[in-house]
């Protein structure tokens, strides 16, 4: 998709000037976003040998597996105790599939398994999924997912970096760059939050409507896809009317049809389709995100406060609480407001352009002054 050539985006400012369309800015929070992504995925693709067991479900046996020296163990039972050690199904490469055996205690017979998918080792430490963001805890995968990407699926990693950076600097522009990582960053952790509650609703309390998620609670959560959305969708509240024209396609559309069309297929998917429905749970959440947070942008103020509170501070130094002054000294500054501009009149266009009012009031003030003289 392309946009049309408009003001705000046109290199403006010479060499120092900001980005404008065309251009990506070495210093743009939307720049280091994309290169981050890139970075994690070429790491990941690279260490495909390397990889780390990721829990994907339990399995009770019915009957329970003979002791070890009666037990005979093949690639489907590679007990994960020994997944350092070297084996003929080489346990490490991505994509394999590892078991821990769990035993009874007393008899030492193997009476369950506990299976492990072996994923890209930042992935695994990274992914979102309804077990490992709920059950477990693990709350800083609701930013981490957001960097992620199927490392055998570059079309998705480049999809993603293509819509952030056609969209992503106008919001930029528009929030700050401060604001606009506190932006992307809360759509993805909305998109997190609605993946996170459809599954929990379908797959834990087994609600039966359209929409929700029965997928296992360990199916992972990875990508971009729900922040772009939400950028996506401030765009179309920045400029709903820019003409957007989809790559290949001789059509032009205007920005918020683009925009809510996007997000109309993804509600559909979701409530009817089956492919990538968990994404779309995410796409839906991380749109409804931006169209609130581009709204209310001062929400965002303090997203990264950890330590102090940036709403109390301006120019790096701590702002000292406002005391109101009593209604006394409040009556005495409107006076002395108003008899400035009295006298600010008689300077320019002499004392035959003053009301009797404002005479009287110059009158009063100046028999006031007499008397403090006289006293004094």
């Amino acid at each position: 998709m392309g946009i049309y050539d408009r003001g705000y985006y046109r290199d403006e400012g010479g060499a120092g000037g900001r980005f404008r369309f065309g251009r990506v800015s070495a210093l743009s929070v939307t720049t280091w976003i994309i290169l981050i992504n890139v970075a994690v995925f070429v790491v990941d693709a690279f260490m495909v040998r390397h990889g780390l067991p990721v829990f994907s479900g339990g399995h009770s046996l019915v009957e329970p597996l003979p002791p070890d020296d009666q037990l005979k163990t093949d690639k489907a039972y590679v007990d994960l105790d020994q997944f350092g050690r070297a084996t003929p199904a080489d346990p490490h490469r991505v994509g394999s599939v590892v078991f821990r055996l769990v035993r009874d205690e007393q008899t030492n017979q193997v009476v369950a398994t506990e299976e492990y998918v072996v994923r890209p080792p930042l992935e695994a430490l990274g992914f979102f999924s309804t077990w490992q963001g709920f059950h477990r805890v693990e709350v800083w995968r609701f930013v981490t997912y957001q960097f992620l990407h199927d490392h055998g699926n570059i079309l998705h990693l480049a999809m993603n970096m293509f819509g952030l950076y056609m969209f992503g600097l106008m919001v930029e522009e528009q929030l700050g760059r401060k604001k606009y990582l506190a932006f992307y960053l809360v759509c993805g952790i909305f998109g997190g939050i609605s993946y996170l509650l459809l599954n929990l609703l379908g797959r834990v309390f087994h609600v039966q409507l359209p929409g929700m998620l029965f997928t296992d609670v360990t199916t992972p959560l990875i990508g971009a896809s729900a922040s772009v959305f939400g950028v996506i969708m401030a765009c179309a509240r920045i400029a709903p009317d820019l003409p957007v024209q989809i790559i290949f396609v001789p059509i032009t559309f205007r920005m918020k049809w683009l925009a809510y069309g996007w997000v109309g297929l993804a509600a559909f998917n979701l409530l009817f389709g089956k492919h990538n429905q968990g994404g779309d749970a995410a796409h839906i959440g991380g749109a409804i995100a931006g169209a609130y947070f581009i709204r209310h942008s001062h929400l965002l103020l303090d997203f990264f406060d950890v330590f102090g509170d940036s709403r109390e501070k301006k120019g790096g130094r701590a702002r000292k609480p406002r005391i109101k002054p009593p209604p006394e000294v409040l009556a005495r500054r409107r006076e002395h407001e108003q008899i400035d501009r009295i006298l600010d009149k008689v300077s320019a266009q002499g004392i035959g352009s003053l009301t009797a009012k404002e005479k009287r009031i110059l009158a009063r003030d100046t028999e006031k002054r007499r008397r403090r003289a006289g006293e004094d």
